[in-house]
């Protein structure tokens, strides 16, 4: 049996030259698509020269070209996760802070304020018409319905950023929460 010392001249399968590598025919094909190594023929591959073009190619340090993509998107998605994360987190701290509050909240005790205040207003007439209905004096009557109208409207300036805080039915992540907002069982 003869033993060939020169391999420059050997031209391989697809199989054959994956075994080589220790990779799959398929990956052998992407990295001829990618323009690493050189096909002679379908099929077809010079030995000695894929060796050299792959060696150089691990080298480089460059991954494979469907991998290298993937790894992209993946970081490219880990970063947003990530942004999200933290854009929540400084929403609850906000709101742990009290200087943010829910939309649902808000619109609660503005409601409940709005309402007090119409019907205040609504009821001046009739609290009124019985004392104003025997004086003549303009200057008096105005006075006494402004003093009223003040009343009313004190309601309003009073701001009381405890009226916000509203306790939740669990729906946001607290203490009892990991990093992943699963529950964590705390021992008793």
């Amino acid at each position: 049996m003869s033993v060939k010392t020169d391999v420059s001249s050997v031209i391989v399968n697809t199989d054959c030259l994956a075994k080589v590598f220790g990779v799959t025919s398929r990956y052998v094909n992407q990295l001829a698509k990618g323009g690493v190594l050189e096909r002679r023929a379908p099929g077809r591959w010079p030995l000695e020269t894929n060796v050299i073009k792959y060696i150089e190619f691990l080298r480089s340090g460059k991954s494979d070209p469907e991998g290298q993509e993937s790894k992209s998107i993946y970081w490219e998605e880990r970063a947003k996760h990530e942004a999200a994360k933290r854009e929540m987190a400084e929403l609850n701290l906000a709101k742990l802070k009290n200087q943010m509050h829910d939309a649902a909240d808000v619109e609660m005790v503005m409601t409940n304020m709005l309402t007090v205040f119409r019907n205040r207003i609504l009821g001046i007439p009739q609290k009124l018409a019985p004392k104003l209905i025997s004086m003549n004096n303009l200057a008096e009557i105005s006075s006494i319905i402004e003093t009223e109208l003040m009343e009313a409207l004190s309601e309003l300036k009073d701001y009381d950023p405890t009226l916000f805080m509203v306790e939740d039915g669990g729906n946001e992540q607290d203490d009892d929460s990991d990093e992943n907002g699963e529950a964590v069982q705390q021992d008793s």
